[in-house]
């Protein structure tokens, strides 16, 4: 008897042993994966459209994958020669709705040097066998994107153009001749509704906020456990707290070993952001401000998971 309680007492000690093991490897730093660039990084995690088969003749409605309702008029689409469209047509669609969204993808709410607030980006396209159609002359499609506490008045139809560089700012938002005729914004309750007479990138916009105070202040970047070196390329941006609006760290101030200055900024509630690659690792980090010229903010950089990081813009800062 007492030999099989010794056998018992030194099984149960090795189980013991053995769970305390496997909890010591679940413990373990975190593994992140590899990187080749920027560009993957970017690629990995720009939005993706919504593709959406209608009728030409009949027209329809159908919802993004953000909420936003849109609306297309029945025979309002036509070939590159003019003919009317007959049978079924694509609609791709994408909505940047969220702070992650728009600085991943590449679609900043920016007018040249000018800040914008968004009440929505949307982008869509119309093809009929892998050709583009278009809407006809006179006519509007509508995106009713759910319209959040952030959304502001006074709102314009901005359109599309090719940003500075196609990667991390595609578009340079303009107004266009016609936005005060069939392209507009129309804010009601809980709606930005945007009628836009062309299938292209769209948004509802206003210029900067009407308290502008830009301040001259310094964001300091510390990497932990990583050295970050003069030519390490870093993505900083501004996230205005309450608001769909992101500004890019030093395009109007500079960059150099670390540390951007900035002077577009007013002082309200924002998070800095910054980002990297070092060794083919991703770190990133956000810290909280109120800016005020003069002063100096630090943004720590850990390694983390781009997804992850993505997701935290999208959630905790809109």
């Amino acid at each position: 008897m007492k030999k099989k309680l010794f056998d018992i007492s030194v099984l149960i000690l090795i189980l013991a042993a053995s769970c305390s093991k496997s909890n010591n490897n679940n413990s373990t730093t975190p593994v992140y994966g590899t990187y080749s660039s920027m560009d993957t990084i970017y690629q990995m995690l720009n939005l993706q459209p919504k593709y959406v088969t209608l009728n030409a003749v009949t027209g329809g409605t159908f919802y993004g994958n953000s909420g936003t309702r849109y609306i297309f008029r029945p025979n309002s689409f036509q070939d590159a020669s003019g003919a009317s469209v007959t049978g079924n047509v694509q609609i791709g669609v994408t909505e940047y709705l969220k702070k992650g969204d728009m600085i991943f993808s590449g679609m900043l709410p920016i007018n040249g040097s000018n800040q914008l607030i968004s009440g929505g980006e949307i982008a869509t396209t119309a093809t009929q066998n892998g050709l583009p159609v278009y809407l006809k002359p006179g006519y509007t499609f509508q995106a009713n994107v759910p319209r959040n506490g952030d959304t502001i008045q006074g709102m314009l139809f901005f359109a599309g153009t090719q940003g500075p560089n196609q990667t991390t700012n595609k578009v340079n938002w303009q107004q266009p001749l016609d936005s005060f005729g069939s392209s507009t914004v129309v804010v009601s309750g809980d709606t930005v509704s945007i009628f836009s007479d062309s299938m292209r990138e769209c948004n509802a916009d206003c210029l900067g906020l009407s308290n502008w105070n830009p301040q001259n202040f310094n964001v300091t970047l510390s990497v932990i456990g990583a050295t970050l070196s003069s030519s390490t390329v870093v993505e900083g941006f501004t996230l205005f707290d309450g608001y769909k609006s992101e500004w890019p760290l030093g395009i109007t101030g500079s960059y150099s070993n670390g540390v951007f200055n900035e002077v577009h900024v007013p002082t309200i509630a924002v998070h800095f952001v910054a980002f990297t690659l070092i060794n083919g690792k991703f770190y990133g980090g956000v810290a909280a401000a109120s800016p005020v010229t003069g002063k100096n903010y630090l943004v720590n950089l850990t390694e983390v998971d781009p997804t992850s990081f993505k997701e935290q813009l999208n959630t905790l800062y809109n």
